[in-house]
């Protein structure tokens, strides 16, 4: 979990300083997790709840398309 955590805070120093401007907090935490997989692939460290599998850019697209479904 250290390593994950560092890498947030390495990501959000990266972003320009207007990167989640006029963006609600559910949509900034989208696009941390948008940044963080493109940069790192999959999230070793998380098992998604009921499964086996790893949070991934496939898991976060399902999140979204169901989100914007409702």
């Amino acid at each position: 979990m250290p390593d994950v955590k560092q890498r947030m805070i390495d990501i959000v120093n990266s972003l320009p300083e207007n990167y989640f401007d006029n963006l609600k907090p559910t949509e900034m935490v989208f696009k941390l997790m948008m940044e963080y997989l493109k940069q790192y692939g999959e999230d070793e460290t998380t098992i998604i709840p009921g499964t086996d599998k790893h949070f991934n850019y496939e898991t976060l697209k399902e999140m979204l398309e169901s989100t914007n479904s409702n």
